[in-house]
């Protein structure tokens, strides 16, 4: 799961294991030009022993940024280096990766402050909050080069690497900057300071409403996009935790309780597959007053999703926003497996917009 939020989990354990400080480093893709298997935002962590947490390409270059990660906290010095697939002269065209396109990813060694603001980061992403990393990625001296700055969805900021207490160059070019906060990233330049701005945003949360043997699948395909997995159904001998080994959460509730528990807010995809018309019946009416759902699914027919929307006594305009039959009509198949990709398909593309 490369998904930041498991990233900084992991990172998190395993930081928390040291007896010292050890000289962890992290790689952050912040600009993009052509093609690209990832996008700014994409990040790598770097272990003392060098071991590797995340991807910031399709697996090609990350034995090189290790190798530059450990010369750059050997030396003390951030490291901004562009790998270009189209120049012919260049490392990364020297593996044949053909992408036609470039990154230019910062290498730097964490510090304290930057494990601060990584510890907030991950936080923000628990709670289910959406946060702009600000990072100078090249400049005139190396200090400038170190500095983060983490905002919250308004602009304000929320922590500043800076050793000062005093406002660091950062965010005096942060104010000059005036940077709309982004979509997805964007770059600037004051003087000598080019700046990247990027969107990081929580994991996708999905409730999976029936604890059958169908719903294994699909929870395990969910928790490999590094979406946050929670099973919810309260008969006896379904939703145990055995069976669901990569779900964040494992509920033995009604769905009238359920719809009490905190996560329900949070949850931003629902696939009610109970099989029991009265069980769906009782999630689909809980569910329409989710209004934070940007996906809800029906297994089953048409035809069945008729008669539980008339069971729940929903309005209409809620019964259209169901997917039912759930998943994709492109991918077709009656095993369980393949029932669980369809539906995870149509999912991914709608919460993705």
């Amino acid at each position: 799961m490369n998904h930041l939020y498991h990233l900084l989990e992991q990172y998190l354990a395993q930081y928390a294991l040291q007896q010292t400080n050890g000289q962890w480093s992290c790689a952050s893709v912040v600009t993009r030009t052509g093609s690209s298997y990832r996008w700014p935002g994409a990040m790598m962590i770097i272990s003392p022993l060098g071991q590797s947490y995340g991807l910031v390409s399709g697996g090609c270059l990350e034995s090189d940024v290790i190798r530059r990660a450990q010369k750059a906290w050997q030396m003390g010095q951030a490291d901004y280096v562009i790998y270009d697939t189209a120049d012919e002269e260049s490392f990364a065209a020297s593996l044949g990766l053909g992408c036609n396109g470039q990154i230019g990813v910062l290498i730097q060694a964490i510090s304290p402050k930057h494990h601060q603001l990584l510890v907030l980061l991950y936080q923000r992403m628990k709670n289910k909050q959406v946060s702009y990393l600000l990072q100078c990625f090249q400049a005139a001296t190396q200090e400038h080069m170190n500095h983060w700055g983490l905002f919250d969805e308004q602009g304000e900021q929320l922590f500043d690497t800076a050793d000062d207490n005093s406002k660091s160059q950062l965010l005096l070019d942060f104010e000059k900057l005036k940077l709309q906060l982004p979509q997805r990233q964007t770059t600037d330049i004051i003087g000598d300071n080019h700046w990247a701005m990027v969107r990081l945003n929580p994991p996708k949360h999905l409730w999976v409403l029936g604890g059958g043997l169908d719903a294994q699948p699909l929870a395990e395909i969910a928790a490999t996009l590094g979406w946050l997995v929670t099973i919810v159904d309260h008969r006896v001998g379904y939703g145990r935790a055995t069976n669901f080994a990569k779900a964040k959460n494992v509920l033995n509730l009604t769905p009238e309780l359920a719809a009490k528990h905190k996560g329900f807010r949070l949850a931003d995809a629902f696939v009610c597959m109970s099989h029991n018309k009265n069980i769906d019946a009782q999630w689909i009416k809980q569910l329409s007053d989710a209004p934070q759902a940007k996906y809800i699914a029906l297994l089953g027919p048409a035809t069945r999703k008729a008669e539980v929307m008339t069971m729940a006594g929903v309005p209409q305009s809620f019964a259209e926003k169901v997917h039912g039959p759930a998943g994709s009509d492109q991918i077709v198949g009656d095993l369980p497996e393949s029932i669980a990709l369809s539906i995870i398909a149509q999912c991914h593309h709608v919460l993705q917009g």
